[in-house]
């Protein structure tokens, strides 16, 4: 008896012909080992088989050939890029003893040229409505002159153990999507939890 396609099913009997319990989850294929009985239950039980692959050996070898990292492979073969696909194609690259000594590792493209993400102008962020984090906001207002380094309240400014300057941007107004320059104060821990807007608690939930 086999289970596979698309769901993970157990059944579980508190006693025969009573009710069937089924849990879904990643498509994983089970063999029926048999039925087993622990204080008057009725349980089947089945044992986790390796997925079935989508791919022949000499597909991995020519994906392997062509590629310089596991993640080029997964591409090549059409997986998507998941734990369990690297462990798997990692697990038949050693099991097929495929030569990887061409791989050069997670940085095999450290030099090369590439099209990055584009920097989104202050102007676009500094407005209402905008959903830019604001840990990321803060460090453009530092780099900007924009905002001090130290609390705007208090003049806080030192530096944790681990080399940080914990310092928040607060929302005066609360909304946390208002980051119009004058909406924005940096201020320290303490200064920032006492704030009747801190975390928006000002704002009432929709």
């Amino acid at each position: 008896m086999r289970r596979s396609v698309g769901r993970v099913v157990r059944q579980r009997f508190a006693k025969p012909s009573t009710s069937v319990q089924i849990w879904y989850g990643p498509l994983v294929v089970f063999k029926f080992i048999g039925w087993y009985t622990n204080n008057d239950r009725s349980i089947v039980t089945y044992s986790i088989m390796n997925r079935r692959k989508s791919w022949t050996q000499s597909e991995l070898e020519e994906a392997v050939k062509k590629s310089k990292s596991v993640r080029q492979v997964l591409g090549l073969l059409g997986l998507r890029l998941a734990g369990g696909n690297y462990t798997q194609i990692g697990k038949y690259i050693k099991e097929y003893n495929i030569d990887t000594t061409h791989f050069t590792g997670k940085a095999w493209n450290r030099g090369m040229i590439g099209i990055g993400k584009p920097r989104i102008e202050l102007s676009k962020i500094l407005i209402q409505d905008s959903y830019f984090q604001s840990f990321k906001l803060k460090k453009r207002l530092f780099a900007e002159d924009l905002k001090p380094k130290h609390c705007e309240e208090c003049g806080w400014n030192k530096v944790s153990i681990d080399g940080r300057l914990p310092l928040e941007l607060h929302h005066i107004n609360g909304d946390s999507r208002d980051n119009r320059i004058e909406n924005l104060i940096v201020l320290c821990p303490n200064c920032h939890s006492i704030k009747l807007s801190h975390r928006g608690c000002n704002i009432k939930k929709r």
